[in-house]
């Protein structure tokens, strides 16, 4: 269940569970109040990176708890809710939420075994 439409959402939480290459994303989603969503879930398995000081790829195993809000379209007022995805169209796409969530990893600071410790002036 890659496209979950929107409306469908209620109190009762609705399963999910997506899988790209060696990752794999499954939590729930139930609808809070108004045009609010709630979605809980665990991203687990293993991306290809580049370490960030000598750029050799490395295998990063995930193990990532996600708890946030989703948006049924675009909101003004999110004083209350801080971590809050807007979707602004008729269907959650489950595999652009984890690749959006991949990315964010990815985007992280992070060094293979051999250069752990390392500071760029030292890897010249």
């Amino acid at each position: 269940m890659n496209l979950i439409p929107f409306k469908h959402l209620n109190s009762i939480p609705l399963e999910f569970d997506v899988i790209v290459e060696n990752v794999f994303f499954k939590g729930t989603l139930v609808h809070k109040k108004g045009k609010i969503a709630e979605l809980n879930g665990t991203i687990t398995g293993s991306i290809s990176m580049p370490c960030d000081l000598c750029a050799e790829n490395i295998e990063r195993v995930l193990n990532e708890e996600l708890f946030f809000y989703l948006s049924d379209g675009i909101i003004s007022d999110n004083e209350d809710e801080l971590d809050i995805v807007e979707i602004t169209t008729p269907m959650i796409d489950m595999e652009e939420l984890l690749a959006s969530e991949i990315e964010l990893i990815k985007s992280d600071y992070f060094c293979c075994s051999l250069c752990e410790g390392k500071t760029v002036e030292q890897e010249f």
